[in-house]
């Protein structure tokens, strides 16, 4: 029995890491929602339902701990789970919104972060993360993960706005690649 009760912490761990790579590699299809003047990029299903998967597993070990482990030199061990309990909702990408004067982020719990495009300082995206990061001058910076819908979309917009170059940085390696703006389909005749 102390195999089990030492290793279905490490089970659990290894089972939620296999579904985050898979949530990871997998290519989102939620497009970004359109209202007047503005566009909304929320988080995708799959991150939805990573944070409610975390959340049933996480206060299943708590229960399951505090039932099955009754010795003193254990009682250490609900109070993990409790902490990873409380951690998952900070899991949950916030909310991006493209408006007329700038880039929004609003997380679950309403702290708001918004950087004016006359504001943003540089572009940056990640190849190996999949993170797209739009900085302000005064360090502010607003993330495009893969767990929100419409990276494309995000980025060309983005873009469009700012007329700013693109740092693309390469995993594995310390070499970055400069892109120029380029504005598409504005040949005048």
């Amino acid at each position: 029995m102390d195999p089990i009760r030492h290793g279905l912490p490490i089970v659990v761990l290894a089972v939620h890491a296999l579904i985050l790579l898979w949530l990871w590699r997998r290519s989102p299809a939620a497009n970004a929602t359109f209202e007047s003047g503005r566009m909304i990029f929320r988080p995708i299903a799959e991150s939805r339902f990573l944070v409610v998967l975390f959340l049933a597993a996480f206060s299943a070990a708590v229960v399951g701990s505090s039932l099955l482990l009754r010795r003193p030199s254990q009682w250490w061990v609900p109070y993990m789970f409790i902490g990873f309990l409380f951690m998952v909702p900070f899991l949950y990408p916030p909310v991006l919104t493209l408006e007329v004067d700038g880039v929004t982020s609003r997380t679950w719990y309403g702290r708001e972060k918004k950087i004016r495009w006359e504001d943003v300082a540089s572009l940056d995206y990640h190849l190996g993360k999949k993170h797209f990061t739009v900085r302000a001058a005064d360090g502010r910076k607003i993330i495009h993960s893969p767990f929100n819908a419409g990276q494309d979309l995000f980025i060309t917009e983005v873009r469009k706005h700012t007329r700013l170059p693109m740092r693309v940085s390469h995993p594995w390696s310390t070499r970055t690649t400069d892109l120029p703006y380029e504005e598409v389909g504005s040949e005048v005749e």
